[in-house]
This record gives structure tokens, sequence and C-alpha cells, in this order.
């Protein structure tokens, strides 16, 4: 099950008891660069969302996850960009790992329209140039 945890429900004495774990786990390991994001986190009042890849999310859930209002995750459901499936008569649920995977497939996308900005930008710029 997805757990939310806040710097007001995790008392500090945990938050830097998990801050000494993590310092003593070898340098560039993975589970100490999430510890660390969760205790840096924490310590600085941001919300942590701990979940399994086979955890399955409401609607509300994931959205609240992703950032966004649940109208506009269900545009993103109906459109076939986001896997779910139906739980009772019309009920949908969200698996973590295909939340994640959208999440991903966002950024790259997102990077790839940035990248693509940057060089018509570019290309603008130096076009601008050769006329003076």
């Amino acid at each position: 099950m997805a757990t939310t945890l806040t710097s007001s429900t995790v008392p500090a004495t945990q938050i830097d008891a998990l801050s000494d774990f993590r310092a003593s786990l070898p340098e560039g390991s993975e589970l100490g660069r999430v510890l660390g994001a969760m205790s840096d986190g924490l310590r600085h009042g941001v919300g942590v969302t701990v979940a399994r890849d086979d955890d399955q999310l409401t609607p509300a859930r994931a959205a609240a996850i992703l950032g966004i209002s649940r109208t506009h995750l269900y545009k993103v459901l109906d459109a076939g960009a986001l896997r779910f499936h139906v739980v009772g008569e019309r009920d949908r649920r969200i698996l973590m790992a295909d939340l994640r995977d959208y999440l991903e497939r966002s950024m790259r996308f997102r990077a790839a329209d940035a990248q693509s900005i940057a060089k018509r930008q570019q290309l603008e710029d130096e076009l601008l140039n050769s006329m003076e």
C-alpha cells in the first residue's frame, strides 16, 4: 500500500536515524541515494510517498502523486497514455509501476521537447545574427 510520510508524522529523531543509516551505506549506493532523498525531503517539510510497483492507486491518489488534477488524469487515462484496470462496475485502479512508467515517458518527452525548442531558438539567433 502506498504511504505518504510527512515531517508532521515522522519525528525528527527518526529522520535523524534515517540519515545516520544512509551515511553507513557504501558511497554511490542507490539505496543510500533514495534514503537521503527521503530524509532530506522530510527534514524540509516535503512529503515523501513510498510505494511498491504492485500497489494499486485510485485516480485521486495517482493525480496527487503526479501533481495534476483528477480531471486531467481522467483525460490521460481516456487517451490511453496511462494503463489502468477497472474494479467493480466502473472504478479504475492504476498500478504504481504503470504510473512510474508514464512519468518516465513524460519526462523523456519534455526533455526532447525542451531540446527541440532550444535548437530552434539557436537557429533563429544564428539567422538574425547573419542578417546584421
